[in-house]
């Protein structure tokens, strides 16, 4: 196989997989952002974040494979695109692992103001990971 072969095999991989992972991670997004409007009470938040709770962790394979699919196939675009949005893609990892770790700490104690707090949180982060994806992409 002749090099652009390669490249258009490795552009189409890279495609697809970030592809799946907005495609997916929209419902990650939507609940967090529609957690205070459309979860009212305590346990309408939980069942929102109950549903996302099974998937979210795949979301973000989707997101690694095709970042790790753009460094290694493309590493002069990713080097220039990171150069060039070096502080929305920071923001962006920092709002992703807030938002894991406002799904994982929110059921570690029972307090009700623990729980409001990575509600928050929650919801925070996954407001400002819209905003910032549209920002950098």
């Amino acid at each position: 196989m002749e090099p652009s072969i390669y490249n258009t095999l490795w552009f189409v991989l890279v495609a697809v997989v970030l592809t799946g992972y907005a495609v997916l991670d929209g419902f990650d997004l939507g609940a967090g952002i529609n957690l205070f409007l459309a979860g009212k009470t305590e346990h309408e938040r939980e069942l929102i974040q109950s549903a996302i709770g099974p998937v979210w962790n795949g979301n973000e394979v989707w997101l690694l494979a095709g970042g790790g699919g753009l460094v290694v196939s493309f590493p002069l675009l990713y080097a220039s695109a990171f150069s060039g949005f070096y502080i929305a893609l920071t923001l962006v990892l920092w709002m992703l692992i807030l938002r894991g770790v406002s799904l994982e700490f929110r059921h570690q104690v029972e307090s009700p103001g623990w729980r409001k707090t990575w509600d928050v949180v929650f919801c925070i982060s996954s407001s400002l990971l819209a905003v910032l994806f549209g920002v950098a992409v």
